[in-house]
């Protein structure tokens, strides 16, 4: 070895590394079991808002049909309501179809250009395909429930006339 190694008491193949240390807090006895959990979660949390949207559409779909089977079966819109008024018990259904088109933006799948030899390029194209997915999916739910608030002041407008 050469005198500069030896004096720097350096390996010969660890020379041209870089070891890079991190200021941390002391490490707690269960850091282990949460750094797991943490990879855990990333790994399920796409998975998770796919599932999720698939959930939600199980759930629109079951209110759309409920809701028509209540407006074409049960003779809930008066016979001799005007046209226009009619027309107005269509309206809870609008935002219903808008959610399903959503959550299918969830579930539907990407092809994604990433250079799987960089870790900061696949953690940013990761964090902006969850976001998104993320985003439809609240987008989803929102439009679930101004359907439901639409379908009672439906029903409450039916009962005042």
């Amino acid at each position: 070895m050469s005198e500069a190694m030896e004096q720097r008491g350096v390996e010969p193949e660890r020379e041209n590394q870089a070891v890079t240390t991190y200021d941390s807090p002391p490490s707690e006895p269960d850091d282990d079991l949460w750094l797991a959990h943490g990879a855990k979660m990333l790994e399920d949390s796409i998975p998770g808002v796919r599932g999720a949207a698939s959930e939600l559409i199980k759930v629109l779909g079951m209110l759309q049909t409920v809701y028509l089977g209540i407006l074409g079966f049960a003779k809930f819109i008066p016979e001799n309501m005007e046209v226009y008024n009619k027309a107005l018990f269509v309206v809870p259904l609008i935002p219903w179809v808008a959610g399903t088109y959503y959550c299918l933006r969830v579930m539907k799948t990407e092809i994604v250009s990433i250079n799987l030899r960089s870790p900061s390029d696949i953690r940013e194209r990761a964090s902006e395909l969850l976001e998104e997915k993320q985003r439809h999916l609240e987008a989803g739910f929102a439009l679930l429930i101004a359907g439901i608030v639409l379908a009672f002041m439906m029903v409450v407008f039916r009962v005042r006339i």
